[in-house]
């Protein structure tokens, strides 16, 4: 079935069809066809720096040197990209002091996801990838060991708000927390996670550490998930967000240039994860996007095609759009009902009831209770829920903590 995409400004269209690694004769061409219509280069610039592929975008222009793109624009496009670069490289000298100086030294299981280790193994350069922050996997018995360590190498607590690093409240906020961010001495956040999904029904733990790789970085080793692993997982990170970053659909561009992927591996992995629609309707939306270039695009799956209007909407709209369709969510794992079943929709439910009672840190920080009282927080937790809820009710602009 075709999609009718002429009413997508040429911006958008240029962008998306310029975030792949390697551009087709035929895309090639589709790009100079649409570069005449682009009145503002310099939104060009901007778009493609607020959906994190301007190094890209300014790579193929470059090559492609349409007629109608001025030379200062396209020097515009250089310099910001240089910048960017220049972010990126922080963030891999931050993962290799990481390694370094907790990682390495306390031997801890880990697996690096996303960031400067999936551009280092699909985009040839660690820093060919922008990447806000570091995302680590790790057990959960590890990671009070691993924050001690931190702290000690110069690390500060970031989130939750206010932790302080003495064991009892390491421990507390580690056992109610599924996310806990640290800043690094080089000033890049780093979050460390103890499952990748919200209750571990898709992602055990122990075993994705199990099963990681070695994958060479920065003058050292990281370990990180087999390519089909990885695909499978980025299919669904991606669509939860509503593919609403252009970076996104070239990670699973670089991702099928790589000798290391395997279709069959993949849909192999989707099948135990449970995710086999995820991955086809993703992989329809990247085949629809790389035909972007023509006014209409063939997109065979319908669940595609979903994916397709909503990485349109969230592209020409900006964050209050993307937060908004965010919201929309039927679980936190899952955007659309056909992703999951109905077994893991009413598990969902219930974990979102449980976590009524469950604390969070800052049930504690007032009130520091030793292990054996810290039960209260369970009593208590429901009651400063609702008083939270009423103070936003009388005061809607108060701020959330």
């Amino acid at each position: 079935m075709m999609s009718d995409v002429s009413s997508v400004p040429s911006t958008i269209r240029l962008l998306i069809l310029l975030s792949r690694l390697r551009l087709s004769p035929s895309q090639s061409e589709a790009a100079l066809r649409l570069c005449p219509d682009i009145s503002d280069w310099g939104e060009v610039t901007q778009e493609a720096k607020r959906h994190f592929v301007l190094p890209l975008v300014y790579r193929h222009l470059n090559d492609l040197e349409p007629p109608g793109l001025p030379r200062e624009a396209l020097d515009r496009m250089r310099q910001t990209s240089i910048a960017m670069t220049r972010h990126n490289l922080c963030v891999v000298a931050a993962q290799r002091h990481l390694m370094r100086e907790v990682l390495g030294p306390q031997a801890i299981p880990h697996l690096f996801f996303k960031g400067p280790a999936l551009a280092a193994r699909y985009y040839g350069d660690p820093a060919g990838r922008f990447c806000r922050d570091i995302d680590l996997l790790v057990a959960h018995k590890d990671m009070v060991r691993l924050l001690e360590a931190a702290v000690a190498s110069g690390y500060r607590l970031l989130k939750p708000d206010g932790m302080t690093p003495d064991r009892q409240s390491l421990t507390f906020a580690v056992d109610v927390h599924p996310v806990i961010t640290l800043m690094s001495p080089l000033g890049v956040p780093v979050e460390l996670h103890r499952r990748l999904d919200t209750t571990g029904a898709i992602y055990d733990t122990d075993s994705l550490l199990a099963r990681t790789e070695n994958l060479a970085l920065g003058g050292g080793r990281v370990s990180v998930m087999p390519t089909d692993e990885l695909f499978v997982y980025l299919c669904l990170h991606h669509t939860r967000h509503r593919w609403s970053h252009l970076h996104w659909l070239a990670d699973l561009d670089v991702m099928q240039r790589s000798p290391d992927f395997d279709l069959q591996a993949v849909h192999a992995c989707a099948v135990r994860r449970g995710l086999v629609s995820t991955v086809e309707a993703s992989l329809a939306l990247y085949r629809a996007c790389a035909g972007i270039g023509d006014p209409r695009v063939a997109v065979v799956a319908s669940h595609g095609r979903e994916l397709l209007s909503v990485c349109l909407t969230n592209l020409q709209g900006d964050r209050r759009v993307e937060l908004a369709q965010r919201q929309r969510n039927i679980t936190t794992d899952f955007a659309f009902s056909w992703q999951s079943t109905m077994i893991h929709r009413w598990s969902h439910r219930l974990h979102n009831w449980l976590m009524v009672w469950r604390p969070s840190y800052s049930d504690y920080r007032p009130m520091p209770l030793r292990p054996h009282w810290q039960w209260v927080y369970r009593l208590t937790r429901p009651f400063r829920a609702m008083g939270k809820y009423f103070i936003r009710l009388v005061t809607p602009d108060a701020p959330s903590k």
